[in-house]
Protein backbone atom coordinates (compact mmCIF):
# COMPACT_ATOMS: atom_id res chain seq x y z
CA UNK A 1 0.00 0.00 0.00
CA UNK A 2 1.24 3.38 -0.50
CA UNK A 3 -0.30 7.00 -0.22
CA UNK A 4 -1.23 8.83 -4.20
CA UNK A 5 -0.71 12.40 -4.41
CA UNK A 6 -2.77 13.61 -6.97
CA UNK A 7 -3.28 17.89 -7.95
CA UNK A 8 -5.71 18.77 -9.90
CA UNK A 9 -6.44 23.17 -10.89
CA UNK A 10 -7.58 23.82 -7.53
CA UNK A 11 -6.88 21.17 -4.71
CA UNK A 12 -4.39 18.85 -3.60
CA UNK A 13 -5.91 15.40 -2.86
CA UNK A 14 -4.68 12.41 -1.13
CA UNK A 15 -5.45 8.70 -1.41
CA UNK A 16 -4.40 5.26 0.08
CA UNK A 17 -4.54 2.14 -2.36
CA UNK A 18 -2.36 -0.73 -4.10
CA UNK A 19 -1.64 -1.66 -6.99
CA UNK A 20 -3.12 -4.60 -8.67
CA UNK A 21 -1.63 -5.40 -12.56
CA UNK A 22 -0.32 -2.31 -12.59
CA UNK A 23 -3.44 -0.19 -11.99
CA UNK A 24 -3.84 1.85 -8.70
CA UNK A 25 -7.08 0.26 -6.25
CA UNK A 26 -8.55 3.17 -4.42
CA UNK A 27 -8.93 2.22 -0.54
CA UNK A 28 -9.89 5.16 1.06
CA UNK A 29 -9.52 8.75 -0.21
CA UNK A 30 -8.42 10.72 2.47
CA UNK A 31 -9.43 14.41 1.07
CA UNK A 32 -8.50 17.02 -0.66
CA UNK A 33 -6.82 20.67 0.29
CA UNK A 34 -6.03 23.88 -1.52
CA UNK A 35 -3.91 26.41 1.21
CA UNK A 36 -0.13 25.20 1.93
CA UNK A 37 -0.65 24.62 5.64
CA UNK A 38 -3.93 22.25 5.16
CA UNK A 39 -2.17 20.06 2.70
CA UNK A 40 1.01 19.82 4.69
CA UNK A 41 -1.65 18.75 7.52
CA UNK A 42 -3.59 16.04 5.06
CA UNK A 43 -0.56 14.66 4.09
CA UNK A 44 0.28 14.29 7.87
CA UNK A 45 -2.97 12.48 8.33
CA UNK A 46 -2.67 10.32 5.04
CA UNK A 47 0.46 8.57 6.56
CA UNK A 48 -1.11 7.96 9.95
CA UNK A 49 -3.80 6.34 7.69
CA UNK A 50 -1.31 4.22 5.46
CA UNK A 51 0.39 2.82 9.12
CA UNK A 52 -3.01 1.94 10.30
CA UNK A 53 -3.79 -0.59 7.59
CA UNK A 54 -0.53 -1.94 7.25
CA UNK A 55 -0.61 -2.80 11.03
CA UNK A 56 -3.98 -4.27 10.76
CA UNK A 57 -2.38 -6.54 8.34
CA UNK A 58 0.81 -7.38 9.86
CA UNK A 59 1.25 -10.11 12.48
CA UNK A 60 3.42 -7.85 14.12
CA UNK A 61 2.04 -4.18 14.12
CA UNK A 62 4.87 -1.47 14.41
CA UNK A 63 3.58 1.67 16.86
CA UNK A 64 0.51 3.39 15.82
CA UNK A 65 0.20 6.10 14.26
CA UNK A 66 1.34 9.54 16.65
CA UNK A 67 1.38 12.61 14.39
CA UNK A 68 0.72 15.16 17.02
CA UNK A 69 0.85 19.22 16.71
CA UNK A 70 3.66 20.68 19.29
CA UNK A 71 2.53 23.90 21.04
CA UNK A 72 5.62 26.11 20.54
CA UNK A 73 4.46 28.69 22.88
CA UNK A 74 1.40 30.03 24.73
CA UNK A 75 0.34 33.54 26.34
CA UNK A 76 -2.60 34.18 28.44
CA UNK A 77 -4.41 37.08 27.13
CA UNK A 78 -7.45 36.87 29.37
CA UNK A 79 -6.08 38.98 31.82
CA UNK A 80 -5.99 41.81 29.50
CA UNK A 81 -8.63 41.66 27.51
CA UNK A 82 -10.93 42.28 30.83
CA UNK A 83 -8.43 44.28 33.60
CA UNK A 84 -6.68 45.91 30.63
CA UNK A 85 -9.96 46.75 28.75
CA UNK A 86 -11.36 48.29 31.92
CA UNK A 87 -7.91 49.92 33.15
CA UNK A 88 -8.46 51.82 29.28
CA UNK A 89 -12.54 53.14 30.39
CA UNK A 90 -10.75 54.63 33.25
CA UNK A 91 -8.13 56.54 31.01
CA UNK A 92 -4.57 55.47 32.76
CA UNK A 93 -2.18 56.56 30.05
CA UNK A 94 -1.29 53.61 27.62
CA UNK A 95 1.88 52.38 28.48
CA UNK A 96 3.94 49.98 30.86
CA UNK A 97 1.52 50.50 33.74
CA UNK A 98 -1.24 48.88 31.88
CA UNK A 99 0.25 45.48 32.22
CA UNK A 100 1.88 46.11 35.66
CA UNK A 101 -2.20 47.01 36.97
CA UNK A 102 -3.06 43.60 34.66
CA UNK A 103 -0.09 41.58 36.71
CA UNK A 104 -0.67 43.04 39.89
CA UNK A 105 -4.54 41.90 39.76
CA UNK A 106 -3.48 38.26 38.14
CA UNK A 107 -0.47 37.55 40.25
CA UNK A 108 0.61 40.03 42.90
CA UNK A 109 4.49 39.77 43.92
CA UNK A 110 7.48 41.22 44.05
CA UNK A 111 8.85 43.64 41.46
CA UNK A 112 11.47 40.82 39.88
CA UNK A 113 8.38 38.22 40.57
CA UNK A 114 6.42 40.20 38.46
CA UNK A 115 9.06 40.80 35.42
CA UNK A 116 9.07 36.49 35.28
CA UNK A 117 5.35 36.26 35.35
CA UNK A 118 4.78 38.68 32.45
CA UNK A 119 7.69 36.69 30.42
CA UNK A 120 6.46 33.50 30.95
CA UNK A 121 3.00 33.63 31.30
CA UNK A 122 1.39 36.86 29.53
CA UNK A 123 4.48 36.96 26.79
CA UNK A 124 5.42 40.07 27.53
CA UNK A 125 9.35 40.72 28.28
CA UNK A 126 10.12 43.74 30.32
CA UNK A 127 13.97 43.94 31.68
CA UNK A 128 13.67 44.81 35.78
CA UNK A 129 16.41 47.94 34.99
CA UNK A 130 13.20 48.76 32.94
CA UNK A 131 10.40 48.66 35.12
CA UNK A 132 12.05 50.45 37.92
CA UNK A 133 13.33 53.43 35.59
CA UNK A 134 9.51 53.33 35.20
CA UNK A 135 8.61 53.32 38.18
CA UNK A 136 10.23 56.24 38.75
CA UNK A 137 8.37 58.15 36.43
CA UNK A 138 4.81 57.19 37.68
CA UNK A 139 3.34 61.17 39.25
CA UNK A 140 1.00 60.36 41.75
CA UNK A 141 -0.84 63.48 41.48
CA UNK A 142 -1.79 62.96 37.54
CA UNK A 143 -2.88 59.24 38.05
CA UNK A 144 -5.24 60.07 41.20
CA UNK A 145 -6.56 62.80 39.29
CA UNK A 146 -7.17 60.60 36.82
CA UNK A 147 -9.01 58.30 39.10
CA UNK A 148 -10.70 60.96 40.75
CA UNK A 149 -12.32 62.70 37.31
CA UNK A 150 -13.23 58.75 36.51
CA UNK A 151 -15.20 58.63 39.69
CA UNK A 152 -16.54 61.89 39.94
CA UNK A 153 -18.35 61.55 36.45
CA UNK A 154 -19.72 58.23 37.53
CA UNK A 155 -21.04 60.13 41.03
CA UNK A 156 -22.70 62.97 39.08
CA UNK A 157 -19.85 65.07 41.26
CA UNK A 158 -18.30 63.82 44.51
CA UNK A 159 -19.85 65.59 47.34
CA UNK A 160 -19.08 62.66 49.98
CA UNK A 161 -15.92 61.14 50.80
CA UNK A 162 -14.39 58.51 53.67
CA UNK A 163 -11.56 58.87 55.28
CA UNK A 164 -9.45 56.28 56.71
CA UNK A 165 -6.11 54.85 57.86
CA UNK A 166 -3.94 51.70 57.53
CA UNK A 167 -0.90 50.33 58.17
CA UNK A 168 1.88 48.67 56.00
CA UNK A 169 5.26 47.61 56.96
CA UNK A 170 8.40 46.22 55.70
CA UNK A 171 10.54 43.32 55.49
CA UNK A 172 13.09 45.20 57.50
CA UNK A 173 13.66 46.88 61.32
CA UNK A 174 15.99 49.22 61.03
CA UNK A 175 15.78 52.81 59.41
CA UNK A 176 18.67 53.24 57.43
CA UNK A 177 18.98 57.02 58.26
CA UNK A 178 16.96 60.32 59.83
CA UNK A 179 14.91 60.69 57.03
CA UNK A 180 13.67 57.15 56.71
CA UNK A 181 9.73 57.52 56.44
CA UNK A 182 9.75 53.63 57.61
CA UNK A 183 9.36 53.86 61.41
CA UNK A 184 8.52 51.70 64.12
CA UNK A 185 4.60 52.81 65.13
CA UNK A 186 1.65 51.33 66.13
CA UNK A 187 0.44 48.36 63.78
CA UNK A 188 -2.82 47.73 62.70
CA UNK A 189 -1.61 44.32 60.99
CA UNK A 190 -0.06 43.47 64.53
CA UNK A 191 3.84 43.69 63.24
CA UNK A 192 5.09 46.26 65.87
CA UNK A 193 8.56 44.77 65.41
CA UNK A 194 9.00 45.78 62.05
CA UNK A 195 9.02 49.63 60.13
CA UNK A 196 5.77 50.72 58.77
CA UNK A 197 4.28 53.57 56.85
CA UNK A 198 1.26 55.26 57.39
CA UNK A 199 -1.33 55.26 54.26
CA UNK A 200 -4.67 57.64 54.34
CA UNK A 201 -7.36 56.32 51.74
CA UNK A 202 -10.30 58.44 50.19
CA UNK A 203 -13.01 56.65 48.82
CA UNK A 204 -16.60 57.41 47.31
CA UNK A 205 -19.70 56.14 48.88
CA UNK A 206 -19.31 52.64 46.59
CA UNK A 207 -16.09 52.41 47.87
CA UNK A 208 -13.65 53.52 44.60
CA UNK A 209 -10.21 55.23 45.79
CA UNK A 210 -10.37 58.70 44.60
CA UNK A 211 -6.76 59.93 46.17
CA UNK A 212 -4.43 58.74 49.08
CA UNK A 213 -1.43 59.74 50.85
CA UNK A 214 0.96 58.38 53.29
CA UNK A 215 2.99 59.42 56.42
CA UNK A 216 5.91 58.63 58.78
CA UNK A 217 5.40 55.22 60.31
CA UNK A 218 5.05 56.76 63.82
CA UNK A 219 2.49 59.16 62.75
CA UNK A 220 -0.50 58.86 65.35
CA UNK A 221 -4.00 58.21 62.75
CA UNK A 222 -5.61 61.30 64.16
CA UNK A 223 -2.89 63.80 62.82
CA UNK A 224 -2.98 62.92 59.25
CA UNK A 225 -6.36 64.09 58.97
CA UNK A 226 -6.29 67.62 58.99
CA UNK A 227 -3.36 67.18 56.45
CA UNK A 228 -5.17 64.68 54.38
CA UNK A 229 -8.36 66.76 54.09
CA UNK A 230 -6.72 69.89 53.23
CA UNK A 231 -4.63 68.80 50.80
CA UNK A 232 -7.41 66.99 48.75
CA UNK A 233 -9.83 69.92 48.87
CA UNK A 234 -6.83 72.65 47.98
CA UNK A 235 -6.42 69.86 45.17
CA UNK A 236 -10.12 69.30 44.01
CA UNK A 237 -11.78 72.44 45.22
CA UNK A 238 -14.56 70.72 46.17
CA UNK A 239 -18.18 72.43 46.78
CA UNK A 240 -20.46 71.37 49.71
CA UNK A 241 -18.50 68.62 50.33
CA UNK A 242 -19.05 66.03 53.67
CA UNK A 243 -16.64 64.00 55.28
CA UNK A 244 -16.84 61.13 57.13
CA UNK A 245 -14.18 59.49 59.07
CA UNK A 246 -14.44 56.83 62.20
CA UNK A 247 -13.90 58.12 66.27
CA UNK A 248 -9.79 57.38 65.53
CA UNK A 249 -10.22 60.56 63.85
CA UNK A 250 -12.08 62.47 66.49
CA UNK A 251 -9.94 65.43 68.72
CA UNK A 252 -11.28 68.67 68.92
CA UNK A 253 -8.12 69.88 67.41
CA UNK A 254 -9.52 68.36 64.28
CA UNK A 255 -13.38 69.53 64.31
CA UNK A 256 -12.38 72.66 65.34
CA UNK A 257 -9.90 72.74 61.27
CA UNK A 258 -13.08 71.28 59.81
CA UNK A 259 -14.91 74.36 61.08
CA UNK A 260 -12.61 76.85 60.55
CA UNK A 261 -12.28 75.01 56.89
CA UNK A 262 -15.95 75.06 56.55
CA UNK A 263 -16.48 71.45 55.50
CA UNK A 264 -19.14 69.49 56.70
CA UNK A 265 -17.95 66.16 58.52
CA UNK A 266 -19.53 63.00 60.04
CA UNK A 267 -17.67 61.44 62.50
CA UNK A 268 -17.94 58.75 64.90
CA UNK A 269 -18.05 59.86 68.67
CA UNK A 270 -16.67 58.52 71.68
CA UNK A 271 -19.19 58.48 74.43
CA UNK A 272 -17.42 56.31 76.78
CA UNK A 273 -14.76 59.81 76.96
CA UNK A 274 -17.94 62.10 77.44
CA UNK A 275 -18.18 63.57 80.92
CA UNK A 276 -21.37 61.96 82.97
CA UNK A 277 -23.19 64.94 83.02
CA UNK A 278 -22.91 65.01 78.95
CA UNK A 279 -24.19 61.26 79.06
CA UNK A 280 -26.50 61.35 81.55
CA UNK A 281 -29.27 62.67 79.43
CA UNK A 282 -28.71 59.53 76.42
CA UNK A 283 -28.53 56.95 78.81
CA UNK A 284 -31.96 58.43 80.07
CA UNK A 285 -33.54 58.68 76.53
CA UNK A 286 -36.00 56.45 75.64
CA UNK A 287 -35.29 54.77 72.26
CA UNK A 288 -38.15 52.52 71.99
CA UNK A 289 -40.44 55.69 71.59
CA UNK A 290 -37.68 57.95 69.93
CA UNK A 291 -35.06 55.80 68.19
CA UNK A 292 -32.54 58.70 68.04
CA UNK A 293 -31.15 60.59 70.32
CA UNK A 294 -30.26 64.37 68.54
CA UNK A 295 -28.78 66.93 70.14
CA UNK A 296 -27.34 70.54 69.04
CA UNK A 297 -24.23 71.40 70.77
CA UNK A 298 -22.77 75.25 71.21
CA UNK A 299 -19.09 76.07 71.07
CA UNK A 300 -16.33 78.34 70.37
CA UNK A 301 -13.29 77.98 68.28
CA UNK A 302 -10.20 79.36 68.85
CA UNK A 303 -10.82 81.94 67.25
CA UNK A 304 -13.47 83.32 68.89
CA UNK A 305 -16.49 81.93 66.32
CA UNK A 306 -19.13 80.48 67.80
CA UNK A 307 -20.43 76.96 65.87
CA UNK A 308 -23.35 74.83 66.76
CA UNK A 309 -22.70 70.75 66.13
CA UNK A 310 -25.02 67.94 66.34
CA UNK A 311 -25.12 64.81 68.48
CA UNK A 312 -26.80 61.52 66.81
CA UNK A 313 -26.84 58.53 68.95
CA UNK A 314 -28.42 55.74 67.93
CA UNK A 315 -29.68 52.12 70.05
CA UNK A 316 -29.19 48.94 68.72
CA UNK A 317 -30.21 45.49 70.38
CA UNK A 318 -27.59 43.69 68.21
CA UNK A 319 -25.01 45.86 69.14
CA UNK A 320 -26.18 45.79 72.80
CA UNK A 321 -25.67 41.76 72.86
CA UNK A 322 -22.29 42.26 71.07
CA UNK A 323 -20.92 44.23 73.44
CA UNK A 324 -21.96 42.46 76.28
CA UNK A 325 -20.13 38.93 74.53
CA UNK A 326 -17.19 40.72 74.25
CA UNK A 327 -17.00 42.55 77.81
CA UNK A 328 -17.84 38.79 79.73
CA UNK A 329 -15.29 37.65 77.08
CA UNK A 330 -12.73 39.56 78.80
CA UNK A 331 -14.16 39.65 82.37
CA UNK A 332 -14.03 35.75 82.43
CA UNK A 333 -10.56 35.47 80.70
CA UNK A 334 -9.21 38.17 83.93
CA UNK A 335 -10.56 35.50 86.56
CA UNK A 336 -9.51 33.24 84.87
CA UNK A 337 -5.68 34.33 84.66
CA UNK A 338 -5.91 35.71 88.07
CA UNK A 339 -6.95 32.53 89.89
CA UNK A 340 -4.23 30.85 88.01
CA UNK A 341 -1.66 33.55 89.15
CA UNK A 342 -0.92 34.30 85.76
CA UNK A 343 0.86 37.69 84.86
CA UNK A 344 -1.19 39.91 83.42
CA UNK A 345 1.14 42.11 80.47
CA UNK A 346 -1.89 44.25 79.55
CA UNK A 347 -3.59 46.05 82.15
CA UNK A 348 -7.45 46.08 81.66
CA UNK A 349 -10.10 48.59 83.22
CA UNK A 350 -11.95 45.96 84.72
CA UNK A 351 -9.29 44.81 87.04
CA UNK A 352 -8.64 46.08 90.72
CA UNK A 353 -5.13 47.29 91.32
CA UNK A 354 -3.26 46.82 94.94
CA UNK A 355 -0.23 49.69 95.43
CA UNK A 356 1.87 47.01 94.37
CA UNK A 357 0.32 46.99 91.17
CA UNK A 358 -1.13 43.47 91.64
CA UNK A 359 -4.39 42.43 90.14
CA UNK A 360 -6.42 41.27 92.84
CA UNK A 361 -10.36 41.03 91.43
CA UNK A 362 -12.58 42.50 88.90
CA UNK A 363 -13.78 45.93 89.85
CA UNK A 364 -17.66 45.27 89.27
CA UNK A 365 -18.45 49.15 90.03
CA UNK A 366 -16.70 49.65 86.14
CA UNK A 367 -18.12 46.63 84.96
CA UNK A 368 -21.44 48.20 85.66
CA UNK A 369 -20.43 51.62 84.77
CA UNK A 370 -19.69 49.97 81.31
CA UNK A 371 -23.21 47.88 80.94
CA UNK A 372 -24.53 51.38 80.28
CA UNK A 373 -23.14 51.87 77.19
CA UNK A 374 -24.08 48.56 75.49
CA UNK A 375 -26.03 49.37 72.18
CA UNK A 376 -25.09 52.96 71.85
CA UNK A 377 -23.05 54.42 69.15
CA UNK A 378 -22.95 57.91 68.84
CA UNK A 379 -21.96 60.10 65.57
CA UNK A 380 -21.00 64.00 65.54
CA UNK A 381 -22.00 66.07 62.90
CA UNK A 382 -22.34 70.17 61.61
CA UNK A 383 -25.05 69.49 58.80
CA UNK A 384 -28.40 70.94 59.68
CA UNK A 385 -31.85 69.85 61.24
CA UNK A 386 -32.42 68.93 57.53
CA UNK A 387 -30.70 66.02 57.09
CA UNK A 388 -32.41 63.69 59.49
CA UNK A 389 -31.01 61.57 61.91
CA UNK A 390 -31.03 58.27 59.86
CA UNK A 391 -29.57 59.74 57.07
CA UNK A 392 -26.27 60.70 58.93
CA UNK A 393 -25.75 57.60 60.27
CA UNK A 394 -26.37 55.69 56.85
CA UNK A 395 -24.06 57.67 55.51
CA UNK A 396 -21.71 57.05 58.64
CA UNK A 397 -22.16 53.22 57.82
CA UNK A 398 -20.23 53.37 54.40
CA UNK A 399 -17.45 53.58 55.92
CA UNK A 400 -16.87 49.36 55.72
CA UNK A 401 -16.34 50.34 51.92
CA UNK A 402 -13.25 51.77 53.45
CA UNK A 403 -12.34 48.78 54.87
CA UNK A 404 -12.96 46.73 51.94
CA UNK A 405 -10.72 48.66 50.31
CA UNK A 406 -8.27 47.91 52.47
CA UNK A 407 -8.89 44.30 52.46
CA UNK A 408 -8.55 44.33 49.15
CA UNK A 409 -5.15 46.20 48.56
CA UNK A 410 -3.73 44.13 51.78
CA UNK A 411 -5.05 40.77 50.41
CA UNK A 412 -5.89 40.41 46.56
CA UNK A 413 -3.49 42.82 45.77
CA UNK A 414 -0.55 42.08 48.24
CA UNK A 415 0.26 45.29 49.18
CA UNK A 416 2.12 44.83 52.01
CA UNK A 417 4.92 43.87 52.89
CA UNK A 418 6.83 46.14 50.99
CA UNK A 419 10.05 45.41 49.69
CA UNK A 420 10.99 49.17 48.76
CA UNK A 421 12.97 51.48 51.21
CA UNK A 422 13.45 54.27 49.17
CA UNK A 423 10.83 57.14 49.53
CA UNK A 424 10.06 57.33 45.87
CA UNK A 425 9.82 53.88 44.98
CA UNK A 426 7.94 53.36 47.90
CA UNK A 427 5.35 56.07 46.40
CA UNK A 428 5.19 54.12 43.14
CA UNK A 429 4.66 50.98 44.83
CA UNK A 430 0.95 52.70 46.55
CA UNK A 431 0.42 54.31 43.12
CA UNK A 432 0.53 50.60 41.14
CA UNK A 433 -1.71 49.33 44.06
CA UNK A 434 -3.93 52.79 43.92
CA UNK A 435 -4.50 51.90 40.19
CA UNK A 436 -5.06 48.28 40.70
CA UNK A 437 -7.63 48.88 43.06
CA UNK A 438 -10.00 51.41 41.23
CA UNK A 439 -9.71 49.06 38.09
CA UNK A 440 -10.69 46.07 40.39
CA UNK A 441 -13.70 47.98 42.02
CA UNK A 442 -14.89 49.12 38.44
CA UNK A 443 -14.17 45.13 36.74
CA UNK A 444 -16.30 43.87 40.21
CA UNK A 445 -19.52 46.35 39.74
CA UNK A 446 -19.51 45.38 35.97
CA UNK A 447 -19.55 41.74 36.38
CA UNK A 448 -21.63 41.85 39.63
CA UNK A 449 -24.66 41.10 36.93
CA UNK A 450 -23.20 37.69 36.19
CA UNK A 451 -22.83 36.26 40.15
CA UNK A 452 -19.03 35.53 39.09
CA UNK A 453 -16.94 36.71 41.73
CA UNK A 454 -13.42 38.57 41.25
CA UNK A 455 -12.18 35.61 42.69
CA UNK A 456 -13.24 33.07 39.94
CA UNK A 457 -13.13 35.39 37.52
CA UNK A 458 -9.26 36.22 37.76
CA UNK A 459 -9.04 31.94 37.85
CA UNK A 460 -11.45 31.60 34.61
CA UNK A 461 -9.25 34.28 32.90
CA UNK A 462 -6.03 32.47 33.54
CA UNK A 463 -7.15 29.40 31.11
CA UNK A 464 -7.72 32.10 28.26
CA UNK A 465 -5.21 32.16 25.66
CA UNK A 466 -3.75 31.89 22.14
CA UNK A 467 -0.10 30.38 21.18
CA UNK A 468 1.12 28.65 17.92
CA UNK A 469 1.25 25.02 17.45
CA UNK A 470 3.26 23.10 15.00
CA UNK A 471 2.16 20.68 12.55
CA UNK A 472 5.01 18.93 10.83
CA UNK A 473 6.34 22.01 9.02
CA UNK A 474 3.72 23.96 9.11
CA UNK A 475 2.89 26.34 12.13
CA UNK A 476 -0.60 27.42 12.97
CA UNK A 477 -2.12 30.06 15.17
CA UNK A 478 -4.59 28.86 18.12
CA UNK A 479 -6.67 29.90 20.54
CA UNK A 480 -8.04 28.72 23.98
CA UNK A 481 -12.17 27.69 23.65
CA UNK A 482 -13.96 30.02 25.89
CA UNK A 483 -15.80 28.40 28.92
CA UNK A 484 -19.55 29.79 29.15
CA UNK A 485 -18.20 31.97 32.52
CA UNK A 486 -15.23 33.31 30.75
CA UNK A 487 -17.58 34.18 27.34
CA UNK A 488 -20.10 35.76 29.93
CA UNK A 489 -17.52 38.07 31.73
CA UNK A 490 -15.57 38.68 28.42
CA UNK A 491 -18.92 39.74 26.48
CA UNK A 492 -20.05 42.08 29.53
CA UNK A 493 -16.84 44.17 29.62
CA UNK A 494 -17.01 44.30 25.74
CA UNK A 495 -20.59 44.97 25.90
CA UNK A 496 -19.73 47.91 29.17
CA UNK A 497 -16.94 49.43 26.89
CA UNK A 498 -19.71 49.54 23.00
CA UNK A 499 -22.02 51.64 25.58
CA UNK A 500 -19.06 53.67 27.06
CA UNK A 501 -18.08 54.91 23.48
CA UNK A 502 -21.64 55.28 22.19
Amino acid sequence: MYIRKTKSRDSTCFQIGHKVKGKFVLIKHVGCAMPADQIEVLRLKAEDELLLYENQLSLFPSRLPMTTAKLTNWHITGFHSVFGCVYDNIGFPNNMLRDLVVARIAHPGSKLATTRYLDQYLGIGYEKDTLYRFLDTLNKDELTRIAYDFVSKKDNGIALIFYDVTTLYFEASETTNDEDIRNKGFSKDHKNELLQIVVGLFVDRNGYPIDFDFYSGETFEGHTFPKAIKAITTKYQFTDLVIVADAGMLSETNINFLETEKISYIVGARLKGMSEKAKEPIFTHNFTQRPFYDETYTTKLVTGETITKRLIVDYSDKRAKKDEYSRNKIVESLKKKIKARQSLIKKSKYLVVENQGEATGIDQAKVELDKRHDGLKGYWTNLKDKTKPNEVIDQYHNLWQVEKAFRMSKGDLAERPIFHRIEKRIQAHLVLCFCSLLVMKETERIIKPTNISLTRTIELLGKVGQGETRIGNVTFLIESELSTEASTIIQRIKKHQNSDRS
